[in-house]
Parts: C-alpha cells; structure tokens; sequence
C-alpha cells in the first residue's frame, strides 16, 4: 500500500472533498468551542475552512496523498515566509460572502482563537517551513497513514534546501502523535477565551547532517 502512494499538488476538483476531510477532523476540535449555536458554529467553521483550502489551493500549498484512486490524507506545507495568507486573498477567493454564508460573529470568533494559538509561534520560526494542516480520512485511520505522511513532508523539505521544520497543534492527542514522528516540543502554553481554556503546543522537527 505505502508504495502506491502518491503525494500531489491539490486541484480545484479537489475541493470539496478536501475541505470535508479537514471538516471531519476539526469539526469536534476544541480551539473552535466558540458558541453553544452548534449549527451556526458548524456553518460558520465549514465556510471558514472552504475558504482556507481554497486559498491555499491558489497558492499551491495544498496537497493530497492517494493510494488507488482515493484521496487518503491532505496537507498544507508553507514556505519561509509565507506561514500567512493576506487578507486580500481571502477576500478575493470568497470573503466577501461571509456575511451571507454563516454568521460573522462566530466566524469572527474563531478567527480571533486561531490568532491567539498563532501568536505563541516563536518569531523566529518564520524561517522555517511550516505544516499548517494534516488531516487524514477517516476511512483510513489507524493504518500509519498520518505518519508516512509526515516522513514524505520531512522528504520534500529537505530536497528543497529547508532545514526546519514546524506546526502548532491545540491537542494533547495531536503532540503526542507529533513527538513520536521526531518533532520536539518547543514551547506549550494556554489561553482562555469565551470561558474555554485552549491549549497550544510549538513543535519543531530539526534535521541531522550526514
């Protein structure tokens, strides 16, 4: 099975089932336990992460992972310098219909979450590529998956000059699953937001020479 994985650039007409996958993984996520409306919560959430698939999908960060004809995992891997999308983007891409799509209150909410968990990446980690995302499909869970992806993640850093690696992660199942593929904890800190404590954890991956 390992073999007849593919690792591609994500398309247009993966879209939809991308942003279903990335859904699916967070949509129980505790960073975005931003209100008690639980449909408008999952409306706003869904539209927020269509956006971003999107836009990163025009950037070209966004990939697949497909064994078969299957889009098994999909990823998002950003350049140095490139950790944030601009807010043009977003716009252009479809921000605008925010108001229209869910409600602006709650995505705002979760926007303003997100922000928070961001602001404790070192400054310093700018320099380094970044996975933004990892999520892999339910259907295939439990089967390694997640951790062959990162070992081709690590590959296609190397091979293009890079020599760190990092990601920010808002679970406790999630750090433990990153530091038994090699990455180290850098820093974990929490904030508190609409009476939620929200954890945050920096990993950092460093690579040996020779």
């Amino acid at each position: 099975m390992e073999n007849r994985k593919i690792i591609r650039t994500a398309t247009l007409e993966d879209l939809d089932h991308v942003t279903k996958l990335t859904y699916d993984a967070f949509h129980d996520y505790p960073l975005f336990n931003v209100s008690t409306d639980k449909p408008q919560l999952q409306q706003a959430l869904y539209f927020l992460l269509y956006l971003n698939t999107l836009a990163n999908i025009r950037c070209e960060d966004c990939f697949v992972c497909v064994e078969g004809s299957e889009i098994v995992a999909s990823f998002i891997l950003k350049a140095p310098q490139q950790h944030q999308i601009s807010f043009w983007t977003y716009v252009k891409v479809g921000g605008w219909q925010l108001p229209f799509k869910c409600s602006p209150k709650i995505a705002e909410r979760i926007m303003q979450n997100l922000s928070q968990s961001d602001d404790v990446m070192p400054e310093e980690f700018g320099n380094f590529w970044y996975i933004d995302t990892l999520v892999v499909s339910p259907k295939y869970q439990g089967q390694k998956i997640g951790s062959r992806t990162i070992s081709q993640i690590i590959d296609v850093v190397e091979k293009r000059g890079g020599k760190d690696l990092c990601l920010i992660t808002n679970t406790a199942i999630n750090s433990v699953f990153y530091q038994k593929n090699g990455f180290n904890e850098v820093t974990r800190s929490s904030f508190t937001s609409f009476g939620q404590v929200n954890d945050t954890w920096v990993f950092k991956y460093e690579y040996t020479i020779g």
